[in-house]
């Protein structure tokens, strides 16, 4: 526990107090320099004016909301006019901290912003209101509060504003943009199944028992579903985030206990106290996947929720809880700051109690660039023993592994309540407190008080530690030999700032990793330097020494197969036919063994390689078989000549069960031949699954992708925009377990604006509509190597992406076009409307598939697909624990139905969906679902796919 205690003596000698507490303590050895304070503003008019949300903006600059109470008079340094009791208020500031306008949106009640995001032409505003459509609200009014969702241009014009709700009190918290260009409203109701609210109240109908509520709408406003999830008393849910499998999290406060075991919707587990954090996951439709809850043995109340690059997520808020439950350390005053780190799979990871002797709330949680957390709230202590409690701001700042570096309290004269309810970075090292105040000029508050409550922002700098950093090679031992495959710097201690090195002939870059080129003999030196803030850090520096062959000769030699058992090629020298050359194997830029290729193949003898004895085959050894990824080159020894379709890359697993059997790598596939993309071209490609002879489960993993794409391992789709030209060797793997296996692959990113492909092609822009892009290209000279399409528009150029054309089609097959596996299904940017002219050509080439150009056309009555004609259903994943995850794919933008069944027929859980994605994917959750067998039954159309699940 991190304990702050400030004696209850005159407010002024407080931070001699806090000296002596972290003398007596020993808290001080833990904590860093204090940050700076940069200067302190106050906005506002005569009444109450609050601080709830900030937001970065696209130009540098920031936004600033709440509400305000204030008229704007001509003595008031407010600007904008009240239109009620209380408006939404927002003020646009740049990036030197000068306010550039101020706008307020209500009616003529009660209306409280909480939340903003950004959207391509705007941001989207939310909270709640009470007001009537009066003022400049036009959206009617449901209930006591409602939803309230206000749509603005970047200057803050208002273009359209609307409520959701039903006819009791309903409170908007949190907003997120999803994949689809929409938003997801999160809050609490308290509100039945009336107004626009169609979800059932889950708490009780006779109290204030509210439930968490999610709303998602489309980019004009317009309701596409709601749902509810609770339990039978209070759930009032606060933060909403989007996670990297693109599914979501919702976090808040609850008081309810576990529902029952048929309530998809509700509470799983108990209650610890009076109330706990609560946390579920649902995915883009608003299934829960699962929830968890966090507490001790009295009140827990959560305000902040933050994912981490793990996987997992951290929790922010206050709780008066001793040591109970999921807390490990005592409340040392009555209530203090709680926060907790959550490991992908639910654990505590680590949690921390801050606080002082008395009440300590926490409303405000941020992830800071350096990979800490910034926690805000509000302080409580006494300003003299006769004089009433005092209030101030308080921020602390946590590393990533929750130990305390600062912390800074800030108030201002007599009487204060100031309290911190928004965080932001606008730059590394920099951190905005916004919140409010109605203290005078005084101690750390140099701005006035403008009337009963002023928006306080002030702007501190975090103190200069600079950072230590290193510079590492892969290298085993120097000097390497010319043409060494694989030698790599890696750069580490920048966690905290920006990187920039510096390398031979002019090269530079920002990244963490260096690839060494060995082509030229010669001494190789590097450095590098880390900014962070205003701090930099002192050079790193190393030297990579590239010396020239020992032996030369006209060598030849291909590398011809790798897996988990053996590595194997051959080697000769044209000058010297019948004699056998020696062969280093090595791991990366590192020899690992070396060999003579000297085993007969009647193949290399009739090819003319001498007597044919020119072969080796090396044995994977147990140290390579560590589940980690190894790239294996042959080279002549004490030459410069590495072998031809070097390196492989494997990972290899140990041991197994004898009775096991390793995943089965695809056929056909992307792996057979280079991927191509291009510099700065959005590009997509996907990867056929593995398969497993014991149909179990597999788990899939892909190294070696350049900057700009990632993997999405649910769908295994590579995505994004490369930034790095280069070949990339990268390692598709798949495990079942106990066993892996791998493939190693090709990547090629061409240069921007590069013509360099050519060849006999022939291909199809065939369709454009809802399903998507679609057709099919190949290669006659290279009649079984996928090719990559890029699609643009007429007219402009304007590149709109790239396709992998891997797809398996029979007819093509049957056609004489390879191995079939030629077609392509591109999904184009939400930017293209219906009667764009779109092209489509072979990319890096000036072949324009046959068709085009071709208007995109995406109505109803058009809906086709490329796909094949049956309906293919995957369980992934099969026997199922918590979850049923299926894949369906032959539906492409058809109407499904699909519905689970337990052993006697009872529903479990259905879904409608009415256009399908080419390969789409949806889950059910099956928590509190007894063990035993399920039915799932997918229809579309005519076409009904049912199949088993185990249900553990």
């Amino acid at each position: 526990m991190t304990t702050f205690t400030l004696a209850k003596t005159e407010y002024r000698i407080r931070l001699f107090s806090l000296f002596l507490l972290l003398l007596t303590t020993g808290f001080g050895e833990m904590l860093q320099a204090q940050p700076i304070k940069v200067f302190d503003k106050t906005f506002g008019g005569a009444d109450r004016d609050d601080g709830q949300v900030m937001l970065k903006t696209a130009d540098g600059g920031y936004l600033v909301g709440g509400y305000s109470d204030s008229e704007a008079t001509a003595d008031s340094p407010k600007e904008a006019p009240l239109w009620g009791d209380r408006d939404y208020w927002l003020i646009k500031f740049d990036a030197s901290h000068n306010k550039q306008w101020e706008k307020t949106y209500g009616g003529s009640e009660g209306d409280y912003l909480r939340t903003i995001v950004a959207t391509p032409d705007g941001y989207l505003l939310g909270g709640e209101s009470s007001s009537p459509n009066d003022g400049n609200k036009e959206s009617e009014s449901f209930g006591s509060d409602d939803f309230w969702v206000v749509k603005i241009d970047f200057a803050g014009e208002k273009q359209w504003d609307k409520s959701f709700g039903g006819d009791e009190a309903d409170n908007l918290w949190s907003i997120v943009t999803t994949s689809d260009g929409k938003f997801l409203l999160a809050g609490y109701s308290n509100s039945g199944d009336n107004g626009t609210k169609t979800a059932e109240k889950k708490g009780d109908d006779d109290a204030f028992a509210p439930d968490f509520w999610v709303v998602k709408i489309d980019a004009d406003g317009n309701q596409l579903w709601d749902q509810t999830y609770g339990g039978e008393y209070s759930d009032r849910l606060r933060k909403i985030v989007a996670t990297a499998d693109g599914n979501f999290l919702l976090a808040g406060t609850s008081s309810s206990d576990a529902s029952p075991p048929e309530d998809l919707t509700g509470k799983t587990e108990n209650g610890q106290g009076n109330s706990d954090y609560w946390v579920v996951k649902i995915n883009a439709d608003g299934v829960k996947q699962w929830d968890k809850t966090f507490g001790g043995d009295n009140s827990d109340d959560l305000y902040g929720l933050v994912t981490t690059a793990d996987g997992g997520y951290v929790l922010a808020g206050y709780s008066n809880s001793n040591t109970s439950g999921d807390k490990s350390e005592d409340s040392e005053g009555r209530t203090d700051f709680w926060v907790l780190k959550i490991d992908p799979t639910n654990e505590i990871d680590w949690q921390r109690t801050v606080g002082g002797p008395d009440d300590d709330y926490c409303y405000a949680l941020l992830a800071t660039s350096d990979g800490g957390f910034l926690l805000g709230g509000t302080w409580e202590f006494y300003y003299t023993v006769e004089t009433p409690t005092r209030y101030d701001y308080w921020v602390v700042k946590l590393n990533a592994d929750g130990n305390t570096q600062w912390e800074k309290k800030l108030g201002g004269g007599s009487n204060s309540d100031d309290m911190i309810q928004a965080l932001l970075e606008p730059t590394a090292g920099n951190y905005l407190l916004a919140g409010y105040s109605n203290s005078e000029i005084g101690v750390d508050k140099t701005a006035p008080n403008l009337g009963s409550r002023d928006l306080w922002l002030i702007l501190l700098e975090d103190p200069c530690v600079p950072p230590t950093i290193s510079i590492t090679s892969n290298v085993s031992t120097q000097p390497v030999f010319q043409n060494t495959p694989g030698v790599a710097l890696s750069i580490t201690g920048c966690t905290t700032g920006t990187l920039s090195w510096n390398g031979p002939n002019g090269t530079t870059g920002t990244g963490t990793t260096i690839s060494v080129p060995t082509s030229a003999t010669g001494t190789l030196v590097y450095s590098a330097t880390c900014t962070a803030g205003s701090c930099t850090s002192s050079p790193a520096s190393t030297t990579i020494t590239v010396a020239p062959p020992l032996i030369t000769g006209s060598f030849d030699g291909f590398v011809y197969g790798a897996d988990c058992a053996t590595f194997r090629g051959w080697a000769w020298d044209r000058n010297k036919p019948n004699t056998a050359v020696s062969v280093d194997i090595l791991d990366g830029p590192n020899v690992i063994a070396s060999l003579s290729a000297d085993v007969f193949r009647q193949d290399l003898q009739s090819a003319g390689k001498g007597n044919g004895r020119h072969a080796f085959f090396f044995t994977i050894p147990d140290n390579l078989k560590d589940g980690l990824p190894h790239n294996l080159s042959a080279r002549v020894s004490g030459s410069s000549f590495i072998l031809k379709d070097s390196p492989k890359a494997l990972i290899c697993q140990g041991t197994g069960s004898p009775a096991n059997k390793a995943p089965v790598s695809p056929s056909p596939t992307i792996l057979i031949a280079p991927l191509v993309a291009q510099v700065g071209v959005p590009f997509a490609g996907t990867l056929v699954a593995f398969t497993d002879p014991e149909a179990q489960p597999l788990t899939y993993a892909l190294a070696g992708l350049p900057d700009g794409l990632a993997i999405s391992m649910t769908s295994r789709v590579i995505s994004g925009t490369p930034t790095q030209a280069g070949t990339f060797v990268l390692t598709y793997s798949a495990s079942d377990g106990v066993l892996t296996n791998s493939v190693s692959f090709p990547l090629t990113v061409n240069p921007a604006s590069t013509t360099t492909v050519t060849g006999s092609f022939e291909g199809y822009l065939d369709k454009l509509d809802c399903g998507g892009i679609r057709g099919w290209v190949w290669d006659r000279n290279k009649p079984n190597t996928p090719l990559t399409v890029e699609f643009y528009l007429e007219g402009s150029g304007t590149v709109l992406g790239s396709a992998l054309a891997n797809i398996y089609r029979q007819d093509l097959k049957d056609a004489g076009k390879g191995n079939g596996a030629h077609a392509y299904n591109f999904s184009p940017p939400g930017s293209v409307t219906n009667g764009t002219l779109i092209r489509a050509r072979v990319l890096g080439s000036t072949y324009d598939l046959k068709g085009s150009p071709k208007a995109y056309q995406c109505a109803p009555a058009r809906l086709s697909a490329e796909t094949p004609s049956d309906l293919q259903v995957t369980v992934l994943g099969n026997p199922v624990a918590e979850q049923v995850a299926v894949e369906i794919r032959g539906a492409a933008g058809q109407p499904l139905r699909l519905q689970l069944t337990d052993a006697s027929g009872r529903l479990v859980s259905q879904r409608h969906i009415e256009a399908a994605k080419p390969v789409e994917q949806q889950r059910f959750s099956v928590q509190g679902q007894p063990a035993g067998l399920l039915f799932l039954q997918v229809s579309s159309g005519l076409k009904t796919v049912s199949l088993k699940v185990l249900k553990q």
